[in-house]
């Protein structure tokens, strides 16, 4: 077995060398960006009392007080074009390592018109592909593992008053469950390499999947698979905001409440029809004033999934990604097993 996965990676040298570079310089540069930040050492009560500021629960901080110049430095460098830079790599990453295997694993052998041979000498053309393919997932599990975690110490270190096992910021682009959008995006590829049998239409038929699919997958999941789990947040409860549920939680969704009971009628036709009108002087309505008492209209009422439930919805998106790697696998396998060499 390790004769197979090593001849595999010799055969894609290039894309072993490039993903293996890029990985561990993208994974070292997190780990540099958190460094500096984490070398400030800002105050984790003023990075409280700042963050309470931002989401409207007390006062913000004092102009020229040892943490507004503290919050400064921290700001400075977490807004900084390079740590922006890393995060938007980071996000990335998977889609790359997994496209930049996935085309050629099969694309290039038909393209190449070596496919022939390299099935009649492997006996099987399922196992081959499957031996190919878990050679690469040999190496990019534990590079993409390493990425995931260089992110979650990236996100720990902008976010010092958070733990970010328990809240729900930017958890698609950090952790394990890199790893998962990087098998999903390999296997898809591979089996769009085998049935295009080119690997440029492969390549640009992933690129605009990966990223569709990563653009719908967060709030398809938080409304849809997710929704059982989101708890109601009252807009009246102030202790809400004082919990940080609008950095911690996850949005689900949102309901309309009238009376108490579920309403589901046009919002700006109820406050349209009950809202009082008060006629001016010249005869011209000039709306409600004070004086007249104002109706108790819709209200919306929002659903998030609470931070404590961080472990349990990546175990089951990464779930739900790894089922995607295996059908995709499943495609490629049963294709290569069917398809003419050419």
């Amino acid at each position: 077995m390790l004769t197979r996965i090593s001849l595999t990676l010799k055969q894609h040298r290039f894309e072993t060398i490039a993903v293996t570079v890029l990985c561990l310089l993208v994974g070292a540069a997190a780990l540099v960006e958190a460094f500096r930040l984490n070398s400030l050492n800002t105050p984790l009560s003023c990075s409280s009392v700042s963050s309470s500021f931002i989401f409207g629960t007390d006062g913000g901080v004092v102009p020229n007080s040892p943490c507004d110049l503290a919050l400064k430095k921290f700001y400075a460098v977490s807004g900084s074009t390079d740590v922006g830079l890393v995060g938007l790599l980071l996000s990335f990453i998977p889609f790359i390592v997994g496209i930049a295997f996935g085309a050629p694993i099969v694309a290039r052998e038909i393209e190449h018109g070596t496919a022939p041979l390299s099935w009649s000498l492997s006996g099987s053309r399922v196992r081959w592909l499957a031996a190919r393919m878990l050679s690469v997932v040999v190496l990019i599990v534990p590079l993409l593992l390493f990425v995931g975690l260089a992110a979650d110490i990236l996100q720990s270190a902008l976010n010092p008053d958070l733990d970010v096992h328990a809240a729900f910021v930017g958890y698609l682009g950090r952790g394990v469950i890199v790893v998962f959008w990087g098998l999903a995006a390999f296997t898809g590829t591979v089996a769009l390499g085998a049935i295009f049998g080119r690997s440029m239409p492969a390549v640009l038929a992933a690129l605009f999947i990966c990223f569709f699919a990563r653009g719908v997958f967060e709030p398809g999941m938080s409304r849809v698979v997710l929704k059982p789990l989101a708890v109601q947040i009252d807009p009246n409860d102030q202790s809400s905001w004082s919990s940080q549920m609008w950095r911690t939680g996850l949005y689900s969704y949102y309901t309309y409440m009238l009376n108490g009971k579920p309403w589901t009628g046009d919002y700006q036709a109820w406050w349209s029809e009950h809202m009082p009108v008060v006629i001016g002087p010249s005869g011209i309505p000039i709306g409600a004033e004070t004086t007249v008492p104002q109706p108790v209209g819709p209200q919306s009422i929002s659903y998030y999934i609470l931070g404590s439930q961080y472990w349990l919805v990546v175990g089951l998106e990464s779930g739900i990604l790894l089922a995607g790697s295996l059908f995709c696998g499943a495609i490629a396998l049963a294709w290569v097993g069917r398809r003419r060499p050419y």
